[in-house]
Parts: structure tokens; C-alpha cells; sequence
């Protein structure tokens, strides 16, 4: 099991070398301006793959440790939802693209919709082979879009690209969520829908154990979005797109211990249920000392060698890396603070969560909206310092949340052996 467990990882750290592999090549070829185009396309298709409205966590937590036929009752409702939002996806794209005047940004907007909406659908059969255990085959599908889409990012070569770069960029980057879900329902690794119905005593369950979660993932992105919005309409889209090897650094930093997470929490949740506290206890010791471990790894790899790795392939880079280290602090911080939040997930209390994500959300939004109203913009050294700052109260709250709820719980202290 530990062996399967490191190979998952292994795994999702070698696609996460792959999507950086992507960004430099982006960062090769394409301008600043068309970098923020990408960048802002990205923040549109994450946050268009969280809008599950609780369907997402809730099924996964219930998939933890469910039977065969409940686990097709889940699925069933789950797709059903999707086809809802799947249809709002399609028609927020189709009203944006009457306000472009450009062919090739109604091409793109609709390649942002199709993306965004399989990456919903690939958030949840992620999370249906991981409580499954069928990490192999999360590997594979993984391993096998991600390098279709690397294919693609070298028609960006020039005398190659049969159309405009950025549209190129952008379909490589669409095509990865779209295969994912291609492959994994013709693999079987996931449970098709048999019909779809919406069961009401279900959806409770679900939307119980699910929506609150949901509201801080959408938080996130949100705080993303405002940020990226923010630069774009009042610095432009040459200045997004110095930040982009920052914006790399943060998707890039955040995969692995999302993906260590998806690892330890069946077993934490299914200990939990089982009243086995030393085993609670164990599950997250270990999730803490690996989530360290990368941290620390990751900031003596910045520390060392990212000024002399980005000097040899992309010198020109160099200086923005600067918003990189202004970013990082925080990040850091909001990372080790993930294994103590995990116990809101476990007893499905989410309190301490909307406090958090809501105290960051409506910070970025107040103190941004601030900036507009009284004409005083922020320069992209004070959008860094900003978001480091957020994360970092944000990892602040979340700790002490978790101290008050293990009065409650002594293992989530992680120390009973």
C-alpha cells in the first residue's frame, strides 16, 4: 500500500515536471501580452472546474466509504449535477463571446468552456479512483494526457504553428483535461452514470457534507481572479504576464501536497469512523512530516537553484523572479497549515474554513477595491506582498481552528501512539 501511495505521487510529481516543462515553453515563445492571455485563461478554467456547488467534496468524502450500490447512486446524482453546470459553462461562454470583437478570442473563450468544464468532470473521476484505489490508473491516464498535451505545445515552434500562438497554447492546455476524461471512461476506471436522477435525501447528504468545502475552493480561485482581473483592466496584459513565472511557481508548489492529501484522506476518514484514534493519529503525523519535507525541499530548491536554473534556459526571466520570492513566504505557510485543516474535512466541519477563506476573500476584494476607488493602483511588488500576506493570516486562522477542534478530537493532536 505505502508502495502504490509513493507511486501516486511519483507520479503526479513527474505530470507537475511536465506542466512546467509547458510553462517554460510558453515563456520561450510567446510574448508578455499573450503570457497574460494564458494566464488568464488558466484562473477562468480552474475556477470553472470548481463550480460543483459541494458535489465534489461531498461525493468524495462519501465515496471513502461507501458500497457498490450507494457508490452508483453517487455517481448517478453527481453527473446529473454536472449536466446542469456543464449547460451554465456553455452558456456563460456563448454570452462572452457576443461582446468579442475577435474570431480568435471567441475560439479561445470557447476552448476556456470546454477545458473548464472537464476539468470539473476530471477533479471527480481523480477523486473516484483515489478512494477506489486505483492509483495506477490515475497514473496512467495522468502520464498519458499530460504528454498529449506537451505534443501540442511543440506546434508553438516556429514555422510549425498552423494558427496563432496563443491559440496554440491554449488548445494544448484544453486538451489535457479533455482526454483525461475521454480515456478514463474508456478504460473503465470509473463508474459510468446509468441514468440521471436527482435523489433529494441524497443530495442533502452530499450538499451537507460538501457545500461549505465547496465555498472555500471557490474563494480561492475567486481571490485569483480578482487578482489576475485586477492586473490586467489596471496594469494590462503585459504586466499579467510578467507574472507569470509566478503564477507557474504557485500551481506548480500546490499540485504535490494536494495530491499527498488525496492519498492520506480515505485512510484518516475510514480510521475516524473506526474510532481507531492511534491510527488517526499515525496518518496525519505522517501527512504533516511529508507535507514539511516538501516544503522544506521546495524552499532550499528556491533558495539554491532557481536563479541559476532560470539564468541557463531563460535568462530574460531572471528578474521576475523577484515576485516569486515576495509570493513564497505566505505560500509556504499556507501549505504547512493544509494537515491540520484536514481534520475539518474529516468530522465535516467547516467553520473554522469559511472563516478563513472568507476573512482572505473579502481582504482581497476590500483592499483591491480600495485601490480602484481611490486611485492609488498597486505596483506588481505590492499584488505579491498582498497575496503572501493573505495566505499567510489565512494559514494563521486555519491553525487555530484546528487547535479548538482537537479539544474535541485529542488525536487530530497526533499524539496518541
Amino acid at each position: 500500500m505505502l508502495a502504490t501511495r509513493a507511486a501516486f505521487v511519483a507520479v503526479g510529481l513527474a505530470v507537475n515536471v511536465l506542466m512546467m516543462v509547458r510553462g517554460i515553453i510558453f515563456m520561450t515563445i510567446l510574448g508578455y501580452e499573450d503570457l497574460g492571455l494564458v494566464a488568464l485563461v488558466q484562473s477562468v478554467i480552474l475556477f470553472s472546474g470548481l463550480m460543483h456547488f459541494g458535489l465534489l467534496n461531498g461525493g468524495y468524502r462519501l465515496l471513502c466509504h461507501a458500497g457498490a450500490a450507494y457508490k452508483q447512486r453517487i455517481v448517478d446524482l453527481a453527473y446529473t449535477g454536472f449536466a446542469s453546470i456543464g449547460a451554465l459553462i456553455g452558456l456563460s461562454a456563448l454570452i462572452v463571446s457576443f461582446w468579442i470583437d475577435s474570431d480568435l478570442y471567441r475560439v479561445i473563450a470557447a476552448l476556456t468552456a470546454l477545458a473548464g468544464f472537464c476539468t470539473l468532470i476530471r477533479s471527480w473521476m481523480t477523486n473516484e479512483m483515489v478512494a477506489a484505489g486505483r492509483l495506477r490508473s490515475v497514473n496512467a491516464i495522468n502520464g498519458i494526457s499530460m504528454l498529449a498535451s506537451l505534443a501540442l505545445v511543440g506546434l508553438l515552434y516556429p514555422g510549425l504553428a498552423p494558427f496563432d500562438p496563443a491559440l496554440v497554447a491554449v488548445l494544448s492546455i484544453a486538451v489535457q483535461p479533455v482526454l483525461f476524461v475521454a480515456l478514463s471512461f474508456a478504460s473503465g476506471a470509473v463508474l459510468k452514470p446509468r441514468r440521471f436522477k436527482a435523489s433529494k435525501r441524497l443530495s442533502r447528504v452530499i450538499f451537507a457534507a460538501g457545500f461549505t468545502l465547496f465555498l472555500t475552493g471557490i474563494a480561492i480561485q475567486l481571490m485569483n481572479l480578482m487578482e489576475r482581473s485586477y492586473v490586467s483592466g489596471q496594469l494590462g496584459l503585459e504586466a499579467l504576464g510578467r507574472l507569470y513565472l509566478a503564477f507557474l511557481f504557485l500551481t506548480l508548489f500546490q499540485l504535490a501536497p494536494n495530491l499527498v492529501q488525496q492519498v492520506f484522506l480515505p485512510n484518516i476518514v475510514n480510521a475516524f469512523k473506526a474510532r481507531e484514534k492511534a491510527t488517526v493519529s499515525r496518518e496525519l503525523r505522517h501527512l504533516l512530516i511529508v507535507t514539511t519535507g516538501y516544503a522544506t525541499a521546495a524552499c532550499l530548491a528556491l533558495w539554491l537553484l532557481a536563479e541559476p536554473l532560470l539564468q541557463l534556459i531563460l535568462p530574460e526571466y531572471v528578474p521576475d523572479l523577484r515576485w516569486v520570492y515576495l509570493l513564497a513566504p505566505g505560500l509556504i505557510a499556507f501549505t504547512l497549515s493544509a494537515p491540520f485543516a484536514l481534520t475539518f474535512n474529516v468530522v465535516i466541519d467547516y467553520r473554522w474554513y469559511v472563516v478563513a477563506y472568507g476573512v482572505g476573500m473579502a481582504s482581497t476584494a476590500g483592499i483591491l477595491g480600495g485601490a480602484i476607488l481611490f486611485d492609488a493602483p498597486f505596483t506588481l511588488d505590492g499584488m505579491m506582498i498582498l497575496r503572501s500576506a493573505i495566505y499567510a493570516a489565512m494559514a494563521a486562522i486555519l491553525i487555530v481552528g484546528w487547535w479548538r477542534l482537537s479539544r474535541s478530537y485529542p488525536e487530530f493532536r497526533m499524539t496518541i501512539r
